[in-house]
């Protein structure tokens, strides 16, 4: 596993780490130096996006369209995010208060390979019904 983590907070930082760190040994964790550009390595194969508002909005877009198969953990304060989530296929959607029971069982859908086809596709080519 090679995640990326998005997050303003020192804490959750640390939370997220610490889950990945136990559930997937060997990943390769890094964090978004949050510098006010954007930071995309196609490499990472899973990302955490915790941050409010349209930027968050935009960080989990721009990793779907830029990389499909990168499978993104949406956390955010604001619940309404709920139809760009479902629109842009994201692989989990969690709203604050989060537990982190909640975090660790997104992780371990993917390392078990628990993901929806739709997922794993991009957004434009899905089959609009």
């Amino acid at each position: 596993m090679n995640a990326v983590i998005y997050t303003p907070s020192d804490t959750e930082y640390e939370l997220f780490t610490r889950i990945l760190r136990e559930e997937a040994p060997d990943a390769k964790i890094t964090r978004d130096p949050d510098d006010g550009f954007f930071h995309y390595d196609p490499e990472h194969d899973f990302v955490v996006v915790s941050v409010d508002g349209a930027k968050g909005m935009e960080q989990v877009i721009k990793h779907r369209e830029l990389n499909c198969k990168t499978m993104v953990v949406w956390i955010t304060s604001d619940r309404y995010f709920a139809g760009m989530a479902i629109r842009y296929q994201i692989f989990e959607f969690l709203t604050r208060p989060f537990t982190e029971a909640d975090f660790r069982a997104a992780v371990k859908r993917f390392l078990t390979g628990d993901i929806l086809p739709q997922q794993k596709t991009p957004f434009w080519q899905r089959t609009r019904l």
